[in-house]
């Protein structure tokens, strides 16, 4: 979806919480085209105990033979419907954070621009130097360890699995981190970073914070420790190999 709402005359944003189960999307969908409504967009997400459906959905109403009120009255009047509420987009068309803001109340989504981030990264080089990688590697360390552990949750994989390094590369996507690749595997691997969250500044400087993601990821997943060696920048993509602990002191 991104974080804008659509291009309309009358455009809508309508919020539905609901009883998770069979046919309830295409019954509020029908309910919508019998009243002229148009579904521009939409964001759908369960639970984590899929009981809940949480719908977003961005309508055009201009042509609309009910007013957004009743809309709403009706959405409400429906047995699987929890809450719903709707709110006028035409005017405003950037939303200030992405749906859904939290999930499971303990993971919080936040848009940064790309030149936010670059500000964040250099503000901590340019204050501790040297040590400023350290830190930034080491918090990525961090995080990379987290995202994997949220993969298991999510998916209940077991360590180790190569389906983790697919879902480690599809959210290394997803979140904006860049488009990440990965050729190896227990042994050691060389990782790829293209387009990286600081691609495209007039000053080019390595993000220890992403190396420091996919170490740490990848000593989560292999529940071994491994070295960076060979880090280079260049043409915009980051390039480093992943090494055993021991095969880099050899």
């Amino acid at each position: 979806m991104g974080i804008s709402s659509p291009e309309g005359r009358e455009i809508f944003e309508l919020y539905i919480s609901v009883e998770s189960r069979p046919s309830v999307l295409a019954k509020i969908a029908t309910i919508m085209g019998e009243r002229n409504v148009d579904i521009l967009s939409g964001h759908l997400q369960c639970s984590d105990d899929k009981m809940t459906g949480y719908d977003l959905f961005y309508l055009e109403m201009a042509d609309a033979t009910v007013t957004p009120k009743e809309l709403v009255e009706t959405l409400k009047a429906l047995d699987f419907v929890e809450d719903a509420q709707i709110e006028p987009k035409s005017k405003v068309k950037f939303e200030t954070m992405m749906f859904p803001l939290t999930r499971s109340g303990h993971t919080r989504v936040f848009v940064l621009s790309a030149d936010g981030w670059a500000a964040l990264i250099n503000s901590i080089l340019n204050t501790f130097g040297t040590a400023g990688g350290v830190i930034l590697h080491n918090q990525g360390v961090s995080v990379g360890g987290e995202i994997v552990d949220s993969i298991r949750t999510l998916f209940h994989l077991p360590g180790g699995s190569q389906l983790e390094m697919e879902n480690l590369k599809a959210y290394f996507g997803a979140v904006g981190l860049g488009s990440l690749q990965l050729v190896g595997g227990l042994g050691g691997m060389n990782v790829t970073i293209e387009q990286p969250v600081m691609s495209g500044q007039k000053t080019p400087v390595v993000d220890q914070f992403l190396v420091g993601v996919v170490r740490g990821a990848a000593m989560k997943i292999f529940s071994r420790d491994y070295v960076v060696q060979n880090l280079t920048y260049d043409d915009g993509k980051i390039r480093f190999s992943l090494v055993t602990a021991q095969n880099a002191s050899n």
